[in-house]
């Protein structure tokens, strides 16, 4: 094995020895040092291997004994010189290529999420992009088994997550958790949500805790899971009956029913009767740098250029190697211009209030029946800043199920 590597690398010649007696120059060459091999006789003529190394001297021997000797074919690496001369570019290029290849295949490029119904695609890419997982990410900056650990860690609703990585191409694998149902099947309360005043009391299942008129507060139990049981005033019993009759005892349901209160909901707001905001112009430039472990490089844009106010992103892309991090990244500015106003009384008045109506509206939700609403300016004509709040009045219902812990003896 070898021999043969060393005769592709030095090169072998095949030769036609011509005349009398051939043994003769093989027996000579042999004596001197010359490596001749697959002798077969073809007719008249000797046809054998040598190398490159001794052709010079086997020809100048087999000359001196009047011996003519034909090249009938070359092999090896020291033949294929002229070609790699000529082809010099098409080789390098497709040496270039070859690296340009294995580096590119060396990233991740493309990333696919399987499994997940839930949690939404967005969140895992992004959970698996902070632990080293994303498009451009080389494959020697994370390990599999960490960042499946980690994503299991920040994504509480994952029970499973596989990382394949095949190619330039990362599937991420997932199951999601199977959470058990909010609803309470054993005994519970329903009790209030927010402070208010009883309008409407609705009882299916339980004993009622409070009437309309009552004011509660969070936490108080409007619908009782435990029933003390009474006897009928209607039912007439005799006293041996009252007797032998047995003590009738609580016991516990699921509350159900349907408590409405009245409640309040309040929004604040609040308008400037001078104001002043940055916008943005339309206006923007952008900067790109090179960044290396041993300095930042200015790469393209303009330089020294900015703006009084302005708006800053970056989008970097960095790549960790053994010598340290390497990276490109955009600095993108945009300009800001300051913009005044001036409103009048009334118009303050009326921003201040629709602000107000909005965190109100926030805190309440939408598709509410308001009964009585109120607006308060809080500020006087001469403040800088005018100031409103507003007051809503609404009906709804206020009942949350709150479990009942029964003890096994029954307390």
């Amino acid at each position: 094995m070898a021999n043969k590597l060393f005769d592709q690398v030095g090169g072998t010649i095949k030769v036609a020895l011509k005349g009398k007696n051939q043994e003769k120059i093989i027996n000579m060459a042999a004596s001197r040092g010359i490596y001749i091999w697959d002798i077969k006789r073809n007719g008249d003529n000797m046809n054998f291997k040598v190398r490159t190394s001794g052709f010079n001297a086997l020809k100048a021997l087999s000359e001196d004994n009047g011996y003519d000797m034909d090249i009938t074919g070359k092999q090896g690496l020291p033949f294929y010189r002229h070609i790699f001369k000529r082809r010099l570019g098409f080789f390098t290029g497709a040496l270039i290529f070859i690296f340009a290849l294995y580096i590119m295949s060396s990233f991740v490029w493309f990333i696919e999420v399987k499994g997940n119904k839930k949690v939404e695609t967005s969140k895992i890419m992004l959970t698996a992009a902070k632990h080293g997982v994303y498009q451009g990410a080389a494959k020697w900056n994370f390990s599999r088994t960490e960042v499946e650990e980690a994503m299991l860690r920040d994504l509480s609703q994952l029970s499973y997550v596989r990382l394949d990585i095949r190619g330039v191409k990362a599937r991420i694998e997932v199951v999601e958790k199977i959470l058990p149902r909010s609803n309470i099947a054993g005994p519970c309360h329903l009790v209030a949500t927010r402070d208010g005043i009883i309008e409407e009391v609705l009882v299916l299942d339980g004993q009622a805790s409070v009437k309309p008129g009552d004011v509660v507060r969070k936490g108080d139990i409007l619908i009782s899971g435990v029933v003390f049981p009474e006897k009928s005033p209607y039912i007439i019993t005799s006293p041996e009956q009252e007797e032998e009759e047995e003590e009738l005892k609580p016991y516990t349901v699921k509350a159900r029913g349907q408590v409405k209160a009245r409640v309040w909901y309040e929004g604040y707001g609040e308008c400037r009767l001078h104001e002043e905001k940055l916008v943005l112009s339309g206006r923007r430039l952008s900067k790109i740098y090179i960044e290396t472990p041993w300095r930042t490089v200015f790469l393209k844009g303009q330089r020294e250029k900015s703006y009084p106010f302005y708006r800053q992103t970056a989008d970097k892309k960095m790549i960790k190697s053994p010598l340290g991090d390497f990276g490109l990244y955009r600095l993108k500015l945009e300009e800001q211009v300051k913009e005044t106003r001036d409103f009048s009384e009334k118009e303050a008045v009326k921003i201040a209030q629709e602000r107000a109506m909005k965190t109100m509206m926030d805190k309440m939700g939408k598709d509410k029946k308001i009964n009585e609403s109120r607006v308060d300016i809080l500020s006087r004509p001469s403040d800088p800043i005018l100031r409103a709040r507003v007051s809503v009045e609404i009906i709804e219902e206020i009942t949350a199920a709150q479990p009942i812990n029964v003890s096994p003896n029954g307390n």
